[in-house]
């Protein structure tokens, strides 16, 4: 393996990870808003929000619209945090597999070649 492939190997592993829940939690906390408070906004129980906050539950599709439609803050930021988290995650699993991979350097405008190939 070659600088540049170990490089991007690297930049493929995160380092600490943060679930969405945490994001929630800053959130609330920044509007002085309570879990029951949220939890009755989204139609949802107290122990719900407990659990997403405390990392124990993920952001669903149908949450994300409810925090979308309570907070203000569009459904795809917080799909795309859960997204990010999960990948994270698996990356995370599979660090060491990840390091030792071969990473073929594809030059921009390949892509369009790879997936019409495929």
């Amino acid at each position: 393996m070659n600088k540049t492939e170990k490089k991007i190997a690297n930049l493929m592993i995160p380092g600490d990870l943060f679930h969405p829940g945490e994001h929630l939690k800053e959130e609330i906390a920044a509007r002085d808003m309570s879990q029951q408070e949220l939890a009755d906004k989204l139609h949802v129980s107290k122990s719900e929000i407990s659990l997403i906050i405390n990392g124990r539950r993920n952001i669903t599709p149908i949450i994300a619209v409810k925090l979308e439609k309570s907070l203000g803050i569009n459904a795809e930021f917080w799909m795309n945090i859960q997204i990010k988290y999960d990948i994270d995650l698996v990356k995370k699993k599979y660090q060491q597999d990840l390091q030792k991979a071969k990473i073929p350097l594809v030059k921009k405008g390949n892509m369009k070649k790879l997936i019409s190939a495929a």
